[in-house]
This record gives structure tokens, sequence and C-alpha cells, in this order.
């Protein structure tokens, strides 16, 4: 019996030894979730990806910043903050923050209100789409290095002293963004246009979707009461003559 237990203890103890490995070394535990290495390394790879695409830039543009941090201030101030987080020190401050708000919200049972449910399912949607679009969009990109450095060329000319003080490398990278840019723009509603072509829409013809959207919708229509839009509106003109 003794043997028995043994054994037992052993394999219990091989399987928690398995199952850390697989997921990681405890980093703490926030509230009722624990943070653990993998969890953290899968958050900041995505996070790495999600700033790439944010910036329409390329990994290696990002990897420059991660050696030359430097260069970050030299750079389009909307995606300073961004590159900062690249240095996984801030970058764990601001995930371990948001997991600690994150727990609190779930102890107040706020995710659990059907507007909140609402909204998160309207951001994944629109964040799902948008990703989408740019993963298909820059399957078809293709900018040769002539083309960054007639844009860069550009760009010095257009921005004078503003862009004199840019390195080459920097020139070169601002300039694939914006040539990025104009291409997503041109190609999206070609890739929208055989999306909508591919996928099947049954639309119920024995429905007013016009009135619906004009009058159906009991949030909007409260807003245009509240916002008096039902005033009464002026008599409507008259060619008879008044009566004397």
């Amino acid at each position: 019996m003794k043997r028995q237990f043994q054994f037992i203890s052993i394999t219990a103890a091989i399987l928690i030894s398995i199952s850390a490995c697989k997921d990681g070394e405890k980093i703490e535990t926030i509230g009722n979730h624990t943070i653990t290495t993998k969890e953290y390394e899968r958050y900041y790879e995505g996070y790495v990806e999600k700033t790439a695409r944010m910036a329409n830039a390329e990994k290696k543009t990002l990897i420059k910043f991660i050696c030359n941090p430097d260069d970050i201030q030299r750079t389009r101030p909307e995606f300073r903050q961004a590159l900062m987080l690249l240095n996984p020190e801030f970058n764990y401050k601001q995930y371990r923050e948001v997991r600690i708000i994150e727990q609190r919200a779930m102890e107040d049972g706020f995710a659990d209100r059907p507007m909140v449910k609402e909204v998160l399912e309207q951001v994944r949607l629109e964040t799902l789409s948008r990703l989408y679009m740019m993963d298909k969009i820059e399957a078809q990109i293709k900018i040769t290095e002539a083309q960054k450095e007639e844009r860069c060329q550009q760009i010095r000319t257009q921005y004078g002293a503003q862009a004199a003080s840019m390195t080459l490398d920097d020139c070169l990278s601002y300039a694939e963004a914006t040539l990025k840019q104009e291409i997503m723009e041109r190609e999206s509603e070609a890739i929208r246009e055989e999306m909508r072509e591919r996928i099947t829409v049954d639309t119920n013809d024995n429905f007013d979707k016009d009135a619906f959207l004009k009058n159906g919708i009991p949030a909007y229509n409260e807003m245009r009461k509240a916002g008096n839009c039902y005033a009464e509106a002026p008599a409507p003109a008259t060619d008879e003559a008044p009566e004397e």
C-alpha cells in the first residue's frame, strides 16, 4: 500500500512538472489569473504583430527600433508610445496593469453586463474584419527598392528641412509605410467587392428593411426624441389665397 501511494505521488509530481513545462513558469497570480512565461511570450508576440500592422511596417523595421530605441523619437508621433512598448519591461508593466483592471471588472460582474458583451462582440468583429482585410491586401503588396527610393526623394523634396534630419533608413521606412497605405486604400474596395461576390447573402424579400432602419430601432428613436427631432414641423406651404 505504501509503495502504491509512493507511485501515485511520483506520477502526480511528474504530471505537474510536465504541465508546468507546457505552460511555462508562473510569474505571478493576479486575482484569479495566473500569468506564466508562456502566456506572456504569446502576448508579446501578438503585440509585435499588432504594432507592425498598425504602423504598416515590417517586423524588420521594428527590430531596428528595438536595437536603436533613440530612433523612436524621430518616428511618427502616433506610433511612439506603441514602439516604446516593444521593450518587454515597459510592455509587461502595461500588460500587468490591464490584467489588474480586468480582474477588478470581473469581480464586479462588469463583463457580464449585456451592453458590455455587445461592445466586446463589436470590437471582436471589427478587429477580425480589419486584420483579415489587411492580411489579404498585404499579400498583394509588392514594393521595390526603386519605388521606396523614389518616394524617399519626394518626401525630402516636400518636407525640406523637416526631413533633412532623417537617415536614409528612416526615410526608406517612412516611404515604404506611405506606399503601403496608398496601395491599401487603392486595393481595399476591389478586395471587398471580391469578398461580397464569394459570400452568399440571403435577403428576406418580405421584410421592409428601409422602414426598419428609418423608424424601427428603439435606441435611435429615443435619441431622436431626446434631440427634439420630433418637434412640430411648420405647416406646409399652400397655393390657395388666404381667406379674408
